[in-house]
């Protein structure tokens, strides 16, 4: 007799967890297309960065106008080119006061950038070094 009042009890047990309950959607058995995140490729990663800079001119970077650590757009032709530092004298002015130098960093194409190219550098600014030249970090640099 306990054995058959034992069966039925797990029989009860087993009965109150039938799958007529309504299924939850996410625990659902159907296929569930998934949207998986794509990969940028370096062109889009290249041309969001770029986006979000700000194009300066010499003056601004002398004056202190420029926040350090912000993102920045710098034109100007390489004068001299010194393991991985770029001179560039600003475009805007032939005077050659007015310089900034540039970490190249590329995360872009290599190729090699020579004195004479006209620039275009993309980066966050650095500050003035112990010169008093304001310094670039260049993320990218596109010759024009």
């Amino acid at each position: 007799m306990k054995k058959l009042f034992a069966i039925m009890i797990t029989t009860a047990v087993l009965a109150a967890c039938s799958n007529d309950e309504p299924k939850d959607p996410i625990e659902s058995t159907e296929p569930v297309e998934e949207t998986v995140p794509r990969e940028q490729t370096g062109d889009e990663v290249e041309k969001g960065l770029k986006a979000d800079t700000i194009e300066h001119k010499y003056v601004a970077f002398a004056d202190d106008q420029v926040p350090v650590n912000s993102k920045v757009k710098f034109l100007g032709t390489v004068t001299a080119v010194n393991e991985g530092t770029l001179t560039v004298q600003s475009n805007a002015d032939e005077s050659s006061d007015e310089i900034v130098y540039v970490n190249d960093i590329r995360l872009g194409e290599r190729m090699d950038i020579l004195e004479g190219f006209e620039v275009s550098v993309y980066g966050t600014y650095v500050g003035k070094n112990d010169e008093d030249i304001p310094v670039i970090k260049g993320i990218f640099i596109d010759v024009d």
